[in-house]
């Protein structure tokens, strides 16, 4: 597209000559056509010569370089294209009197031929450094994309042998004291933790509820019916991207915090909804109040610190006790595949 606009901005020139020379000569624009041409022509082919020089010379170089260079490459284009309009009668053997028909257009030859080299050297640096802007934005972008992702990585390399460590925990209670459901234990295990293995950055929000129903699934089988829990999902949130572990860790907090040491169990509310463009999600327990290490430790911290790296202040964790027990409310951009692809 660059060169094309390039070949077009020249023979625009060429008939704005055309029509100059025309007007000022008193002939017709066919007969000063091939003049312009010619003109233009010559000027847009030594134009390709003047890219590639401000391609060697810097204008952050020498100053006295770039100005010698540069003088010297003025003269040459402007003495060029100067006397380019009496190339076709030298050539055509007839030089005679060129001289003197070239004489009275020749000082605003060079005018012009020296106005023509200052402009292209001036679009070509201009480019360039258009050029270098855009390039050095993109690396900006991929550094800090590169660090999010090294950042996302270090957060999943602590949550992950977490939720082994924990998980293990509850499969290790069971085997002492019901070696069947251990083994049920140990096989749900399997693919909890082929989903935190193989998850990538962001799934379709509906894996991670699954991931989190097969979640809770495993833990009751070893809370029994001292773990209730009630849901309530919209299904426009199937399709919505959404990081994994986001919501399970949250759940794990409140099964862990909430009613794990209480005899009698307790229930956990869960609750996700698509409102004002946002995925919001919420998990509510009727525990005690707040679990222990809230803020510091690896469940909601690590959710808030991913949330802030992947959205920035688009999304927000927000913590709090309820009329009874303790509540998480996720708030995150609500966009599918679909629109991260149109964006």
């Amino acid at each position: 597209m660059g060169w094309l606009a390039y070949v077009i901005a020249w023979v625009l020139a060429a008939l704005f000559w055309t029509l100059a020379s025309a007007s000022s000569s008193g002939r017709a624009p066919l007969e000063t056509l091939p003049y312009g041409l010619l003109m233009m022509g010559v000027a847009g082919t030594m134009g390709l010569g003047v890219w590639r020089l401000t391609a060697k010379v810097r204008t952050d170089g020498r100053l006295v370089r770039f100005l010698v260079l540069h003088g010297l490459a003025l003269v040459v284009f402007a003495v060029v294209y100067a006397t380019a309009m009496a190339w076709p009668d030298v050539l055509s053997g007839r030089a005679a009197g060129v001289l003197g028909r070239l004489r009275p257009v020749l000082p605003w030859n060079l005018m012009m031929g020296s106005w023509l080299y200052l402009v292209v050297a001036g679009c070509s640096y201009a480019v360039r450094a258009q050029r270098r802007a855009r390039a050095g934005e993109l690396a900006v972008g991929e550094a800090r994309l590169l660090a999010q992702q090294a950042q996302l990585a270090a957060l999943r390399a602590r949550l992950n042998p977490h939720f082994l460590y924990n998980a293990l925990h509850s499969v290790g209670a069971l085997v002492g004291r019901d070696p069947r459901r251990a083994d049920q234990a140990l096989e749900r295990l399997g693919d909890l933790l082929r989903y935190v293995l193989d998850a990538g950055d962001r799934v379709p929000f509906r894996r991670e509820w699954t991931f989190v129903q097969d979640y809770l699934a495993f833990e009751q089988l070893r809370l029994g019916e001292r773990l209730r829990v009630e849901s309530s999902v919209d299904p426009a949130a199937g399709a919505i991207l959404a990081p994994p572990l986001i919501l399970q860790p949250l759940v794990e907090n409140a099964v862990r915090h909430g009613l794990a040491d209480r005899p009698e169990g307790g229930r956990i509310a869960l609750g996700v909804r698509v409102e004002g463009g946002q995925l919001v999600l919420t998990v509510d327990d009727d525990g005690a109040g707040a679990p222990a290490g809230e803020g510091t430790g690896i469940g909601v911290s690590s959710v808030r610190e991913r949330l802030r790296v992947l959205y920035g202040d688009a999304a927000s964790v927000e913590t709090g006790p309820r009329a009874r027990g303790f509540g998480v409310t996720l708030r995150l951009p609500a966009r599918s595949a679909d629109e991260e692809i149109a964006a």
